[in-house]
């Protein structure tokens, strides 16, 4: 089990929080975790992404993680549990600066599936997206036979837009537009009273 080491510094907090879960910005003592999970091939089976090699290419993953978020406000935040502080797994947004789009993105310890932890963590990333950083849409790719991130994307309103890529393997693409900001009240009472 990975928890909190009370030895980790205590000043950085959470970025996005919900009524079980804190997320925020990799670091680099998330270096034990982040192991943890590239070691589980049932984790990685639908990511397209091989185990981490060596403690090092996971050091250089944690710091482009941790830089994303220092220049887009954005990236992959760590999910830890708000009442243990064990970490979960990591949920968040990535932005291709090529494409001007941020994509959503969720992997869990194979022990915490099941517990709505990836659909509560990515509907915290999506308020996060449209509320706070005014994207216009948000992106997903997900494998047909991972039913269960399928259903998550669903349940958050992604829309399929059809069969695509991601990292060299088929894979559906979602689509998540920025949902229309409500009409005044004013407005809705007097629509109808030509």
């Amino acid at each position: 089990m990975v928890a909190l080491d009370r030895n980790e510094p205590d000043d950085y907090p959470a970025v996005l929080s919900t009524e079980r879960l804190s997320l925020r910005p990799h670091r680099p003592f998330d270096l034990p975790f982040m192991m943890e999970m590239s070691a589980d091939p049932e984790v990685l089976r639908y990511t397209g992404d091989p185990a981490f090699a060596s403690e090092e290419e996971a050091r250089a993953v944690i710091a482009r993680l941790a830089h994303q978020f220092e220049a887009f406000r954005m990236g992959r935040f760590v999910v830890s549990d708000r009442k243990t502080g064990e970490k979960l797994g990591w949920c968040g947004l990535k932005w291709h600066e090529d494409d001007e789009l941020a994509d959503l993105g969720y992997r869990f310890l194979r022990k915490h599936w099941g517990r709505g932890y990836a659909t509560e963590s990515a509907a915290a990333c999506v308020r996060y997206a449209f509320e706070e950083l005014g994207l216009p849409r948000l992106v997903a790719h997900a494998m047909l036979e991972n039913a269960a991130s399928v259903r998550v994307l669903e349940k958050l309103g992604f829309r399929r837009t059809g069969p695509g890529v991601c990292k060299g393997f088929a894979a559906e693409e979602f689509v998540l537009p920025r949902p229309a900001p409500p009409r005044p009240a004013s407005d809705v009472a007097h629509s109808g009273s030509r």
